[in-house]
């Protein structure tokens, strides 16, 4: 016996209307009746709830039906292939969230060797004073425009003088690649006013974040 003629048999020996089974079945009218007409089939799981509703086994609904026994089986690879999917789209997004928030802790704790590898940063070039006395490791100010954009910066400059106490840097968000001392005649006439004469140490109550830029957080500056 066809499933549909099966279907709609039991619903009638049950004196159950179409309107009636759908709605225990959580589904439309219009899908009750396109089965009882086989125009369609139902999915693996709602072919379970009309076993139990109708009380008929499995077994018997698709004894002989193999056009539904085809259809449940492209169901059951469909919902596997989607679920394979879904993993890999899951994952990749999980690698892009976790890579992101790596590179805004590199930029938020100026982590020289997470900056290093930052592809959203790129070099730059910009301008500071040292101190007077020489230190083997300088935490000054660069300034990478007329604006007063940049950051304070950790690195090793060597011994200088007094005339040539100076630097242009370049630098990958912390990451310092060069530096130079030069003179104050070397800085552009643009950097001189943000770079200035003095050098001053570095204190987050007066002077803010380390990066001088509106999101700290933010892994693309």
């Amino acid at each position: 016996m066809q499933f549909a003629t099966m279907l709609k048999q039991r619903r009638t020996e049950l004196q159950m209307t179409q309107q009636e089974m759908a709605d225990r079945l959580f589904v439309t009218r219009q899908t009750v009746s396109r089965w009882e007409n086989n125009l369609s089939y139902p999915n693996l799981d709602t072919l379970v709830e009309i076993s139990n509703l109708l009380n008929l086994s499995l077994d018997s609904l698709l004894k002989g039906e193999m056009d539904v026994v085809s259809k449940i089986s492209s169901d059951v690879r469909a919902k596997g292939r989607y679920k394979k999917y879904a993993l890999i789209v899951t994952s990749i997004l999980a690698l892009i969230v976790t890579a992101l928030l790596l590179l805004s802790y590199g930029r938020a704790t100026q982590n020289q060797l997470i900056d290093r590898i930052n592809p959203f940063l790129v070099t730059q070039v910009g301008y500071g004073v040292l101190p007077i006395k020489n230190k083997s490791e300088v935490d000054t100010f660069i300034s990478d425009d007329p604006f007063g954009n940049g950051e304070w910066l950790k690195f090793k400059t060597g011994k200088y003088t007094n005339q040539n106490r100076w630097v242009v840097v370049a630098h990958k968000g912390s990451y310092v690649s060069n530096v130079r001392t030069i003179t104050s005649k070397d800085i552009p006439t643009g950097f001189k006013e943000q770079v200035g004469n003095r050098y001053f140490r570095y204190s987050k109550k007066t002077m803010g974040p380390r990066v001088s830029k509106k999101w700290s957080l933010s892994p693309f500056r």
